[in-house]
């Protein structure tokens, strides 16, 4: 017995070390010597979802509770995998609402355990049960006080509601109690208005200092942190050298080419031409509730859903990826190329079939609203497909000085993947061509069908602005609009702080602070 108690710590020690292959081998080996030890299905699992293996993982984890079924936490980490898969049917709650019930069950089988009750709140975050996810991370702070996450999760739910000063309270706490927690620090950042005195300045640059070179992602949340903090001091030097290096690090991890998203942006120019909506004229679902608010990122998409959402006919969906995943499931992996491969043998039916599939999804988010925002950037490279498919839709496409809107990509975190072209100024450049160029190709063909507003405009003429925005989504004039600022809802994008704030000009013209490290990658931005 002594002998597989040392065997079974050496392999978790070297699952801890991140090497899965060996670490799976090896556990499969123990598992057929001692089929009956639940730890080691456990282990087995949580190794093959690390390798994004998610179907055997969950097989493995069901055989685990086979074995014992009283053992809490295999319940809780089957149930992560469910929510962890919850993009994948968007729109249906089924894999939510197993999560919800794997992690309940993990804890009325072990309530020591303070790892189900945190991803409990989680869950609940994220559909907006703001009490619950508060009480279930308190919770997890009540069994292990020590244990940092719901710390960092608790001031995740004060961010999204805009609670920012209890969410700065629980990110120093986490920091208390682990002051290499990176990422608490990076958030931490975000929700500090930095002096050059500041304690927490001084602490971030010793950290930096101390920080192993190979701690790639630690490093990351440090550099982005530090580029905040400097800006807020006005050392715009240490600033923008700290937020390229922040970038560097993300650039490493992403697979991103140029080439294919020009092929790409010519292929759609190329299939959604005047003949293709001729021929599909009166097709797909008329339902005329979605309003997409398209554009790029840092462009003005969430003041505008902020504005629109403040509406009482209006939910404001937030980002979902409903678009997306239908041209996945409708087309496979390669979604755009597939379709414009195979549209011009598309039927009208199968148009209004994904149309209708799009309301039932958005439905199920929104509770069947008179009016529901879908706030994904990226949609301006489906607005042909929207077209199609939901022709009495609303596209509104909010544009922002392209010195701004780049730089203001650059200097934000976005998680590795989610925007690929964000951590090089010279593709976010190259990348914002093409959505120019795009752009205006759907201007030119499909006019009647989009509302540009200018970031700018809405911010010097607000009120105009909201008008004709209104009056283009069909909706009457509301106080509330204009006082958007006050709306409660929930977000949870990079733009949180600012849309809960009166209007202000400072950001209009912000590149200019870093003017000297921009104008040579600025030179071959379309205008």
């Amino acid at each position: 017995m002594e002998n597989l108690k040392e065997k079974i710590q050496s392999v978790v020690n070297l699952y801890k070390s991140g090497n899965l292959v060996k670490t799976e081998e090896i556990v499969k080996k123990l598992i057929k010597e001692n089929p009956n030890l639940v730890f080691l299905y456990n282990l087995l699992g949580l190794t093959l979802s690390g390798q994004n293996k998610i179907d055997e993982a969950i097989e493995c984890y069901k055989n685990g509770i086979k074995i014992d079924p009283k053992y809490g936490m295999i319940y809780n980490n089957l149930g992560l995998l469910f929510y962890n898969r919850k993009s994948i049917k968007l729109g249906s709650k089924d894999y939510l609402k197993k999560a919800e019930d794997l992690y309940k069950k993990s804890i009325s089988l072990d309530s020591k355990i303070p790892e189900p009750q945190t991803n409990l709140g989680n869950l609940y975050n994220l559909t907006n049960r703001h009490k619950d996810a508060i009480k279930h991370h308190k919770l997890a702070i009540q069994i292990n006080p020590k244990f940092v996450y719901p710390y960092l999760n608790i001031a995740n739910v004060y961010l999204s509601i805009g609670k920012f000063d209890q969410a700065k309270e629980y990110l120093v706490k986490a920091i208390e109690i682990n002051p290499k927690f990176y990422m608490a620090h990076r958030i931490l950042s975000r929700v500090t208005k930095y002096k050059k005195d500041d304690k927490h300045l001084n602490q971030l640059k010793n950290l930096y200092k101390e920080i192993h070179e190979k701690d790639f992602e630690n490093k990351m949340f440090l550099a982005f942190s530090l580029g905040k903090a400097n800006e807020d001091i006005k050392n715009f030097e240490d600033s923008f050298l700290y937020y390229s290096n922040a970038n560097s690090i993300c650039r490493k991890k992403v697979s991103f080419s140029i080439e294919n998203e020009t092929q790409k942006f010519n292929e759609i120019k190329k299939t959604f031409s005047k003949s293709l909506f001729n021929k599909f004229e009166n097709s797909g679902n008329f339902d005329a509730s979605p309003i997409f608010i398209v554009g790029m990122p840092r462009s003005g998409t969430t003041l505008v859903e902020q504005i629109l959402s403040s509406h009482s006919n209006v939910f404001g969906a937030d980002e979902v990826d409903i678009i997306p995943e239908l041209t996945r499931k409708y087309f496979g992996e390669n979604n755009i190329n597939l379709f414009l491969q195979n549209v011009f043998e598309f039927e009208k039916k199968d148009l209004k079939k994904m149309g209708e599939e799009y309301i039932l999804r958005i439905n199920d988010i929104s509770s069947n609203s008179i009016r529901t925002t879908d706030k994904l950037p990226v949609n301006f490279t489906s607005i042909g497909l929207i077209k199609l498919i939901l022709p009495k839709a609303k596209i509104i496409h909010t544009s922002r000085n392209p010195k701004d809107n780049i730089f203001s990509i650059f200097k934000n975190y976005f998680p590795a993947g989610k925007i690929p072209y964000a951590y090089s100024l010279e593709e976010i450049v190259q990348y914002y061509n093409l959505y120019f160029d795009l752009m205006k190709y759907w201007n030119n063909i499909i006019p009647e069908f989009i509302f540009n507003i200018k970031y700018e405009n809405l911010i010097s003429e607000t009120k105009n602005e909201i008008i004709k925005l209104l009056d283009f989504c069909e909706l009457s004039w509301e106080d509330e609009c204009l006082n958007f600022y006050n709306n409660k809802r929930p977000i949870k994008t990079a733009s949180d702080i600012q849309v809960r704030s009166k209007i202000f000009n400072t950001s209009i013209d912000y590149w200019k602070n870093y003017k000297k490290y921009l104008d040579k990658h600025y030179l071959d931005i379309k205008l």
